[in-house]
């Protein structure tokens, strides 16, 4: 039968122990389809999303001729015995895709977008969706990894934010960034902030968001006096940077440019950020100081001095964050942050760029929040084990 469960017939190398821990309950079902009508039905990818979603994953990943891989809080489980053939695969790509998703990844091309599942009238679960080529010991193959997306992200309280940043992730314009790791949990404490801004009773913002893909739905919020709209990248728009030029005449209070991942997203943001709005961004770096290096990388040599020193004059709060293992078994967010004030603003101004991270090196430590103290906070608060504090201090150095 096509597009089966049932144990496939493979020649691999012999698996190394594994004592399965949790379990996919409809893995042997008999007869169960991964896919029986692309872009239609689906039953036994709906039913391993749907359980995954509730059993609180962070990442399911399929991959050609492999077992399907579930990772919660942070450890992987294998949830299916037998490997994901090349057809089972197809079929699951065309499905999340359409029906050129095959075509597009046999071309050597990758491509992000969302998946949802309908449960209910008023329940729909929301998967972040990446497919890329991969090479295989018999062929060409494929990764698929979906990531879920909680309906609403947590408020800021529920996610232990310090003091410091809840005083300062509001300024009346320039720079906000949060950076860390994929999975670190960037867009999700962005998108609290924005669910704190929305509901402010006296907040009046109007906030525009453009994320690749849109993943907290925060336009069926209903503020008391502040409005927010997204916009998907590429499907509604093809760039980053072309939603920035649009959002610029649209008079928005805040933009909200899910990354900044290459010059032309950043040139668009510093510009947006220097016309009086506010601008928040994520972006992939180790720390505050790789973060400002990442920052000075991303504007391109032709335009560098100008927006080196806009940049300088628009920081205003760059947040790092990566997930540790917490006592209850799940996870929670250590930050290292820096507010810019108008004295640190002007001695980057002043500085050559080159000396930008020794300098915000110094300035975490003596007037931010550094990893070493985020650790120790965490574990006076009961959130992390001793096991865990040490751990955490020798990954930071």
């Amino acid at each position: 039968m096509l597009d089966s469960l049932s144990p496939v017939a493979v020649t691999s190398l012999p698996d190394a122990p594994f004592l399965p821990r949790v379990v996919w309950p409809d893995a042997e079902k008999p007869g169960l389809r991964w896919v029986v009508d692309p872009r239609k039905s689906a039953p036994g990818l709906d039913s391993l999303l749907t359980w995954a979603f509730r059993q609180d994953a962070s990442r399911i990943a399929f991959q050609t001729g492999h077992p399907v891989w579930v990772s919660i809080h942070g450890r992987n489980y294998r949830v299916t015995a037998t490997p994901t053939d090349e057809l089972d695969f197809s079929h699951i790509v065309n499905h999340l895709y359409g029906a050129d998703g095959m075509a597009r990844l046999q071309g050597g091309n990758d491509f992000d977008t969302a998946y949802a599942i309908q449960i209910d009238r008023s329940t729909r679960l929301r998967f972040r969706l990446n497919v890329t080529p991969t090479r295989t010991s018999r062929r060409d193959g494929g990764n698929i990894v979906l990531r879920p997306i909680p309906d609403m992200p947590p408020p800021l309280e529920q996610q232990n934010v310090e003091p410091e940043i809840l005083n300062a992730y509001r300024p009346r314009q320039g720079i906000v960034i949060v950076s860390g790791a994929t999975g670190s949990g960037k867009s999700t404490l962005i998108a609290g902030m924005t669910l704190a801004k929305v509901m402010d009773p006296d907040g009046h913002y109007n906030i525009l968001e453009g994320a690749g893909p849109v993943e907290f739905l925060l336009e069926r919020l209903r503020g008391p006096c502040s409005t927010i709209n997204q916009t998907e990248i590429p499907r509604d728009l093809p760039t980053f940077a072309a939603f920035v030029r649009g959002a610029m005449r649209r008079e928005p209070t805040d933009v909200i440019v899910g990354e900044c991942r290459d010059s032309e997203t950043m040139v668009a943001a510093i510009q947006a950020a220097i016309s009086g709005h506010v601008v928040t961004t994520t972006i992939h770096a180790n720390g505050v100081a790789l973060t400002m290096q990442r920052i000075a990388s991303l504007c391109p040599p032709g335009e560098r001095e100008n927006l080196i020193s806009a940049v300088a004059q628009s920081l205003r709060l760059i947040i790092n964050q990566r997930l540790a293992r917490s006592t209850g078994g799940r996870r929670t967010a250590l930050r290292e942050f820096l507010v810019f004030d108008a004295a640190l603003r002007s001695e980057l101004l002043r500085a050559d760029p080159a000396e930008w991270p020794s300098l915000t090196r110094s300035a975490v430590e003596e007037q931010g929040q550094s990893y070493r103290v985020a650790i120790a906070r965490a574990l006076e608060e009961g959130r992390i084990s001793q096991e865990t504090a040490a751990f955490e201090l020798r990954e930071v150095g």
